[in-house]
């Protein structure tokens, strides 16, 4: 089952960065030049998915750098042409990992078609997102996990800059320079250019994930980041599968209607060529009847007439019959929207109610403690229930490891504080404690069997 998504963007120039990233490095590692692979034990071409080779992109980006400029002014106001510095920043590339093992996505295997489809997102969204400027896109299989490169050039700026192919750069770029014309100081106006940055950047991940992660069956985040147990993170893919089968559901119901809309588009297209042909035909009798005399010449009149009579009234049934299935369209795309609006809705009142008898059933449950009715066996590895409901209620819930620490939790303070209290006092606080706990035990009012 997969797991969370992986996009990364970054632009570089021919000048490597700190870390020794550059245009040619880049590239060369995306073609697994021996130099730039060293970091995997068993290098592999890459597979070419869309558009030019690594080698093709760099002959490309070499061109449009050489015949690029940026105008200067100097200093006596005059405008020079200069040529593209090596620092300027002209490939931007987009990396998508897939989270699962290469392994398991092996042609044949069972988790293939999902990873194909994957692929096909990811193709339909990076040419949406940069449209011709996407210049090549390549598959690495010789790594732990599958993975994509995007090239992206820009193709038709005369200054190459490929920082401003990044959304997110754009956005920042806008908010610096409408903070130093409101007057805000230098460090400011930079200061609010890196948020609108980063507000920008989280925007891209959130539409890459609706647009590819969650018709994918891909997680927004992975456990770690949302400190999730191994339990939780496997009922949230859970979820995410779920969501995406029914994603993937509305969008065959919606491309039917598309189709059955076209097809009655065609069925009426064929009954307006019926009714232009019997229009013809009956325009060639009244020709010939014009010929005739006397009630020939009636009877043809006669005849053109009833024909437009009818081509009105079938023109008439035509356009009924087009309004009526526009209707039906409208009321089933209507009943799918109610539909989705509904799954929602109980999806959150099935969580809600779920959370409620979780904690329902810990009350009853440590109301037992105070009671005698809970007690841990003989080796305390595991709690005795003198009623079976609560038991049944425990593990419905999956929920015995979560109790067991708190019987211990308050086992342990009971212990201490019954040591200080005399029989009596013991008596009234344990009676007190169970009172107060009461309210919660009380099942939510809407029950639901887990």
């Amino acid at each position: 089952m997969s797991g969370p998504q992986f996009l990364h963007l970054q632009s570089y120039s021919r000048k490597p960065n700190k870390i020794g990233q550059s245009v040619q490095q880049v590239l060369d590692e995306a073609a697994r030049e021996p130099e730039f692979s060293q970091h995997v034990a068993n290098p592999e071409s890459p597979n070419l998915i869309y558009g030019l080779t690594p080698k093709q992109v760099r002959l490309k980006h070499d061109e449009i750098v050489a015949s690029g400029h940026v105008d200067a002014t100097l200093a006596d106001g005059t405008v020079a042409r200069r040529g593209i510095r090596k620092d300027r920043h002209t490939l931007l590339t987009a990396v998508a990992s897939y989270p699962m093992l290469t392994s398991q996505v092996t042609q044949g295997s069972a988790d293939r078609d999902g990873y194909e489809r994957w692929i096909e997102l990811n193709i339909s969204w990076l040419n949406q997102t940069f449209g011709d400027r996407l210049v090549s896109i390549v598959e690495h299989v010789d790594e732990e996990h599958p993975h994509i490169h995007a090239f992206i050039l820009p193709l038709g700026d005369a200054s190459c800059s490929a920082r401003h192919l990044n959304p997110a750069w754009q956005v920042k770029e806008e908010a610096e320079a409408l903070a130093r014309k409101s007057g805000k100081p230098a460090k400011k106006a930079v200061k609010l250019g890196d948020r609108a940055y980063r507000a920008r950047g989280r925007e891209l991940q959130d539409q890459y994930f609706h647009e590819v992660g969650l018709p994918a069956g891909l997680t927004r985040v992975g456990p770690k980041r949302e400190r999730l147990s191994r339990e939780q993170w496997k009922q949230r893919k859970e979820q995410a599968r779920r969501d995406a089968d029914l994603l993937s559901q509305m969008s065959a119901r919606v491309e039917s209607l598309v189709d059955a809309e076209a097809k009655f588009d065609a069925d009426a297209d064929q009954k307006a060529l019926e009714l232009i042909e019997k229009l013809g035909r009956a325009k060639a009798l009244f020709e010939e009847a014009i010929s005739a005399k006397g009630e020939a010449d009636e009877e043809a009149k006669l005849i053109f007439r009833r024909a437009e009579s009818d081509s009105a009234a079938m023109t008439r049934r035509a356009r009924a019959e087009l309004s009526e299935q526009t209707k039906e369209l409208e009321r089933r795309s209507s009943e799918l929207h109610s539909a989705r609006d509904a799954f929602e809705r109980e999806k959150q009142t099935v969580l809600h109610e779920t959370v409620l008898r979780a904690a329902s059933v810990t009350a009853r449950v440590l109301i037992g403690v105070l009671t005698g009715n809970v007690l841990f066996d003989d080796r305390r590895s595991e709690l005795q229930f003198d009623d079976p409901k609560l038991a049944q209620d425990v593990a419905r819930l999956e929920i015995a490891p979560i109790v067991q620490q708190a019987v211990v939790l308050v086992s342990k303070v009971w212990t201490r504080l019954t040591g200080l209290l005399s029989v009596p006092d013991v008596k009234n606080e344990r009676e007190r404690q169970a009172e107060v706990l009461k309210p919660m035990a009380r099942p939510p009012s809407r029950g639901m069997e887990p």
